[in-house]
């Protein structure tokens, strides 16, 4: 019985990260509108301004990192939805 109730709470909390990273998978699409509106030329006085490239190549790696999480919690799903978590 009590090996079934880890194993729910396993399901569970591994869907619940299933769902935050395919949200911050969404979230993209959002930073790509805002990226857009960056404008290269003009900057606030003193300070210094990514540029799109820079943001767009910092978006990429970020996205990047998030796939390879996704593949990491898909090899070990298995494993994951049959051990209690440690929080």
């Amino acid at each position: 019985m009590q090996v079934q109730a880890i194993n729910q709470r396993a399901r569970r909390l591994y869907g619940s990260f299933i769902t935050a990273m395919d949200m911050v998978g969404q979230s993209f699409d959002s930073l790509d509108k805002l990226i857009e509106k960056v404008d290269d030329k003009t900057a606030p006085g003193g300070f210094t301004v990514a540029t799109q490239d820079e943001l767009k190549g910092l978006r990429q790696r970020a996205f990047d990192e998030l796939d390879r999480l996704r593949s990491q919690a898909k090899k070990y799903e298995a494993e994951l939805v049959s051990r209690d978590w440690r929080i």
